[in-house]
């Protein structure tokens, strides 16, 4: 593993080299990922940059880490193997649907008043399914995001007669949308790719500094739902 974020052209610096005992904090973060103790290089993200912070206070010099700067370096780290497992995971399998199936039904049964509700219940009985079939230390886990959930389950209520229920974003949350949809566009040649999950989960925080309280689940849809509009609008336009 390389023990600094490689630059490639066009691509901005975030910050000075990474210190050896920066390196040793991402180093550790990323065994616990790997060993499933931590569920994503994201969290992984959250409980570095702390730590990352008292290694800089302690040196008494150094640079402060941002998040992105952070998630970058802790990626590169992570054996390109496991990595794509975060980005493509596999087929749902029929286990997997069950569970879905069975939170759609609540949905149907007005258990839940939407399938953004259920969605985020039903990822924690996927998350122990998976930890069942993969064993107590996994490898590079495999977890559903409460996205993908949201969209299996909205696609089995649908089927089942009920009407999709829309949460509706102020002027505000969709001028934040547009920004980090061409975030997106701008950010396509950094090497590793920003990816929809990552912007959200920026966007997120973004949105809750302003007062805006919307899942994870919620930023995801909204910025897919842009960049394909975008994505025609540029089509049309060449």
């Amino acid at each position: 593993m390389r023990s600094t974020v490689p630059k490639s052209p066009g691509t901005p610096r975030h910050g000075p080299p990474w210190t050896a005992a920066e390196l040793r904090v991402l180093d550790r973060h990323v065994r616990l990922v790997l060993a499933g103790r931590l569920p994503s290089p994201r969290q992984a993200v959250a409980c570095c940059l702390p730590e990352l912070e008292r290694v800089r206070q302690q040196a008494r010099r150094g640079h402060v880490r941002t998040w992105e700067a952070t998630y970058r370096a802790l990626l590169e780290r992570i054996p390109p193997r496991f990595r794509q497992r975060y980005r493509r995971p596999p087929s749902w399998m029929a286990a997997e649907m069950r569970i879905v199936n069975r939170y759609a039904q609540a949905v149907a049964d007005g258990k839940y008043p939407s399938a953004g509700e259920a969605a985020a219940a039903c990822v924690v009985p996927l998350a122990e399914l998976r930890r069942r079939i993969e064993g107590p230390q996994p490898c590079a886990p495999i977890r559903r995001s409460q996205s993908s959930t949201y969209g299996r389950i909205r696609a089995r209520v649908r089927e089942l007669g009920v009407p999709p229920t829309w949460t509706h974003s102020s002027p505000l949350e969709r001028q934040v949308a547009l920004e980090w949809t061409e975030r997106y566009w701008r950010t396509r040649g950094v090497k590793p790719p920003w990816y929809i999950m990552d912007l959200a989960d920026l966007m997120r925080t973004e949105l809750k500094h302003k007062g805006f309280d919307r899942t994870q689940g919620f930023c995801e849809r909204v910025l897919a739902r842009r960049i394909r509009l975008s994505r025609r609008q540029r089509a049309a336009a060449t």
